[in-house]
């Protein structure tokens, strides 16, 4: 074969068996089958046995949940099923070109009827909800890569203050500032040149795993991928370095006198504090803790920031999860509002396939609505690639598309006004740039071999196309258009009702059409993006390293704290204050930090949700103006309170370290 085809371990098909067949996803989704298993084709009553060798993918395929499915077959076994049909459908035949000058075979399929051009960027369209996971899962390595610098940052400042006596005396002997910092930096090179080599032999299993979770559809690689992690190592070893020298530099500060004060130089607050103790109506401990935390505010600020990150890493992902199978998102598939959608392939079989299918299509569902008493309009969405000309600039790969049926489609502009008229077209921002358009202008485009020439009314967003998509009018007569793509049937429910009465309905249509592929809005979103399970997965990664994170830097913390507050401790202790008093002094502070940080992150959650997926969603279409939908117990209850919990359990066994610190330990106070 010329044009490769690959299995689902990404190895190359070099060719297919007689009686065998390889095919896409959604050929067996929901069906439990394994190699070897046989199947029948049924073709006009003559039946043909076919073993199921695996799954394929090509760059050529569409693979999503709403695609059509395509099999492999040996070419004997594909002429003799071919020669068995009474009316075939519509065949095409592909062509793949390389060439330095792709505009010239643009122009020349313009001019020739029954012939579309597809670039490499038109292509790229078909994975866009794949590409999604891969852009929201880089947004949270970076969150991690940030609270990993914080923790580098606690760890460094701990070690400097548990050595103050060493740095006092080596300034003593006269050891210069840059000296003391080159011993810390050799240090840390050795860590970080071991955890390095940890972490790039980690990866190399761990990337594997991560790529198959966003390339069930396609094949990715890279033929210097060991190079590349290689020389990301050694850069990952140069940041930390260059971090590590300047969290060093509290060492130019210390003077010989710390050998003896270990750090402590005598100062004290240069201004009163915001309590009074004899004004405040809270305990000694809850006096003391909340003290403790407005009089250092520049480190708690900074313990408030990690844990608002860890926080945010937690309710971000659940947020994504949640808009992504959210019914607001079938505006951007140009489907009305509905209750119930059919992604049925048998039912939308016409619609891909033949000139005017779906007047058959609407035929059908007009029929099933009768027969199950079912009261309401119902809507078809369908599109095509088409060629469009401004001016001198002709473009073959934006993608039109009409809503046909009796539920009418109200379509919302960012600009402008939505198409009335069946010669006006409302486009998105991606098509008018490429086109050199603006509202107001005129195009021509070649719809089902006519050509029709339309004023664009309005600027619009969508996902169909790559965001390179117009859409007409209820009133463009759509012709004999072939669909390249549909978010199925939409049916709406004359009335209010439950959503139990909903599922009712949808039962019956299952059982009438012999499928499970009739769905609520909300499960219709989450089939056709097939996002939202992939999310839910990285929430659930976000939340055990946010437990591990959180426990980290309490403990870091903590202990940095008991180092520098010994003689304090000790001081209590011997006015009298008893353990338990001191401990719960220690584990407040986090708590209020944690307390802090679950009120910034639940506050700046659904913003910055907002903000990510439509930056997300703007590298995969155009789209703007997605509200983040949440679920509040999730956001606003259950990750506060693991936060809150794991902060408190954290510092609690961090801080029955101060138990150590004994009352004559008031001897070493200056």
């Amino acid at each position: 074969m010329v044009i490769k085809y690959f299995d689902s371990d990404n190895n190359a098909i070099k060719g297919v068996e007689k009686g065998c067949f390889y095919c896409t996803n959604t050929f067996t989704q929901d069906i439990d089958v394994n190699e070897g298993d046989e199947f029948e084709i049924n073709v006009d009553g003559f039946v043909y046995k076919l073993k199921y060798k695996g799954h394929f993918k090509g760059a050529d395929i569409q693979n999503g949940a709403s695609a059509l499915p395509y099999l492999l077959v040996n070419s004997e076994d594909f002429a003799a099923i071919k020669k068995d049909f009474k009316n075939p459908a519509p065949s095409f035949k592909m062509m793949y070109i390389n060439t330095d000058d792709p505009q010239a075979i643009i122009d020349y399929a313009n001019n020739t009827e029954g012939v579309n051009v597809a670039d490499r960027e038109t292509t790229k369209s078909i994975y866009i909800f794949d590409m999604m996971v891969a852009y929201i899962m880089m947004a949270v390595s970076i969150i991690i890569m940030l609270t990993a610098f914080f923790v580098l940052r606690f760890t460094i400042g701990f070690t400097i203050q548990e050595e103050y006596r060493e740095i006092g005396v080596m300034k003593a002997l006269g050891i210069g500032n840059s000296s003391i910092r080159c011993l810390y930096i050799v240090k840390y090179l050795a860590i970080a040149v071991v955890g390095a080599a940890v972490g790039f032999i980690a990866s190399l299993p761990l990337s594997s795993t991560m790529l198959k979770t966003v390339s069930e559809n396609m094949v990715l690689g890279s033929e210097n991928g060991i190079v590349l992690s290689i020389i990301s190592t050694i850069c990952i070893i140069g940041l930390i370095m260059l971090f590590c020298y300047l969290c060093t530099r509290k060492v130019k500060k210390l003077s010989p006198i710390d050998a003896v004060r270990s750090g402590q130089t005598g100062e004290r607050f240069h201004r009163r504090s915001l309590l009074s103790l004899g004004r405040s109506k809270l305990q000694s401990t809850g006096f003391l803790a909340l003290n403790d935390v407005l009089s250092a505010p520049k480190q708690f600020l900074i313990i408030t920031l990690v844990f608002t990150l860890c926080m945010l890493m937690m309710t971000v992902m659940s947020s994504g999860a949640d808009t992504l199978k959210s019914p607001q998102l079938m505006r951007f598939f140009h489907a009305p509002d509905s209750d119930i959608t059919i992604i049925d392939s048998a039912t939308l079989t016409e619609l891909m396939t033949r000139e005017g299918g779906y007047k058959i299509t609407c035929e059908k569902v007009e029929d099933l609505m009768d027969e199950l008493d079912i009261d309401g309009k119902y809507s078809l969405t369908l599109g095509t690639q088409s060629n469009v000309t401004h001016g001198d600039i002709t473009r073959t790969n934006i993608f039109f598309t009409f809503v046909i049926g009796t539920n009418k489609y109200e379509l919302q502009c960012d600009e402008g006004s939505a198409p009335q008229k069946k010669d006006e077209v409302a486009m998105t921002g991606y098509a008018l740039e490429s086109l050199g358009a603006e509202i107001g202008d005129r195009i021509t485009a070649e719809i089902a071999g006519k050509e029709h020439e339309f004023i664009i009314t309005g600027k619009c967003s969508s996902f169909f196309g790559g965001g390179y998509a117009a859409i007409t009018s209820p009133d463009f007569p759509v012709g004999d258009v072939i669909a390249n793509g549909s978010t199925g049937i939409q049916i709406k429910l004359s009335g209010d009702h439950t959503e139990k009465e909903i599922d009712d309905v949808i039962k019956q249509m299952c059982d009438k059409l012999e499928t499970d592929k009739v769905y609520s809005t909300s499960d219709a979103v989450k089939f056709i993006t097939q996002v939202s399970d992939s999310l839910n997965a990285i929430k659930k990664l976000s939340m055990i390293l946010t437990v591990i994170l959180t426990v980290l830097i309490v403990l870091l913390m903590e202990r940095s704290f008991i180092s520098k507050e010994k003689s304090e401790i000790a001081l209590m202790k011997a006015m009298g204050i008893q353990n338990g008093s001191i401990i719960m002094q220690h584990v407040l502070r986090f708590v209020i930090a944690a307390v802090l940080a679950c009120i910034i992150a639940s506050a700046a959650v659904l913003p910055l949700s907002s903000l990510l997926l439509n930056w997300v969603s703007s590298m995969i279409g155009d789209v703007s103006g997605i509200d983040a939908d949440f679920s509040a117990a999730e956001i606003f209850a259950a990750a506060p309170a693991l936060l809150i919990g794991v902060t408190f359990f954290g510092s609690l066994i961090a801080a029955l370290h101060t138990k150590t610190i004994k009352a004559s330990d008031t001897a070493s106070i200056e």
